[in-house]
């Protein structure tokens, strides 16, 4: 590998930690100024459930058709003033919250290189999807409304507490510089894993593999290339190679090996802001998961 194909790898998609960067300070003088109170004030009075906030909040930010929605959900519900487990609880809502788009936006090239590559409307396709949709909202709303309590919602104004003596927060106390760090290196190890999405593909196209193998070949190369559209790609070549009729299968098994995966920046970032352990966000995870996986299989009954 030539240095300048090394140096395009190690810069590649770095822009994002500069918009991560921007989401911190602006969402820091959201929650330093009260921003959002008022709205979060109203909907509690109207409906009288905290946990409606949340919902309200994670459901709007989680839909929104940009990269990094992740990183603008943490941001706003960073502005709800909850402490202790009701706050670790935040990061894992956030992470469920906006990672069902995958499944069913039609703007979203994991559902736009499936319909182009089988020559499919949005709604045959959808006539695939429907299951794993409902076995991943079933997951996402018991842990809004079932984990999630009223009591681990404390929805209060933040006390003004100003950063330089002008009262305004300087903004470079705003970024968590620690989690640009880390999630720049996980960047570079997903750009070098990506480079090998090729010769999956290839090899599993030339292997005559069975459907386990295949689905185990699938998975793992979902799980260490941690890119959604890369884990498109390897549904489209799995389901060329064994019929339509694996497409939810398949584009299951992708996309559970996209949300475990380590190269998968949206852990660390819920990590860094609600402090919330890794094993509670892998024990959702693997949960929503096997929901997803195994919803897949009733499409093998129509």
């Amino acid at each position: 590998m030539e240095w300048n194909e090394i140096l395009s790898l190690l810069i590649k998609n770095q822009w994002y930690l500069f918009y991560l960067a921007g989401i911190m300070v602006v969402a820091g003088y959201a929650k330093h100024y009260n921003w959002f109170f008022p709205v979060y004030q109203y909907v509690v009075n109207r409906v009288k459930s905290k946990r409606a906030v949340v919902a309200l909040v994670s459901a709007l930010t989680g839909v929104l058709p940009i990269p990094g929605r992740v990183s603008v959900s943490a941001g706003v519900l960073d502005t709800i003033s909850t402490k202790g487990k009701g706050r670790e609880k935040l990061g894992m809502i956030d992470y469920l919250s906006t990672h069902h788009y995958y499944l069913w936006s039609p703007i979203e090239k994991t559902i736009i290189l499936p319909m182009a590559a089988f020559g499919l409307s949005y709604w045959a396709l959808m006539s695939y999807m429907w299951p794993l949709l409902v076995g991943c909202f079933t997951v996402v709303l018991f842990y809004l409304f079932v984990v999630l309590k009223e009591d681990d919602i404390s929805i209060e104004p933040a006390e003004l507490k100003p950063d330089r003596q002008d009262g305004i927060p300087d903004p470079t106390k705003l970024v968590d510089w620690q989690l640009i760090i880390l999630l720049a290196v996980i960047i570079v190890f997903g750009n070098f894993a990506q480079e090998y999405t090729l010769e999956i593909q290839q090899f599993a196209t030339d292997s005559g593999l069975t459907i386990i193998q295949m689905s185990v070949i699938s998975f793992i190369g979902s799980f260490f290339l941690g890119s959604s559209s890369r884990f498109s790609a390897l549904t489209v070549i799995a389901t060329s190679i064994f019929g339509i009729e694996y497409l939810a299968w398949f584009f299951a098994l992708d996309y559970a090996g996209y949300i475990l995966s380590p190269v998968h920046k949206c852990c660390f970032i819920g990590w860094r802001y609600f402090k919330t352990p890794i094993f509670m966000y892998y024990k959702a995870l693997v949960i929503m998961c096997a929901v997803v996986v195994l919803s897949s299989l009733t499409t093998f009954l129509y």
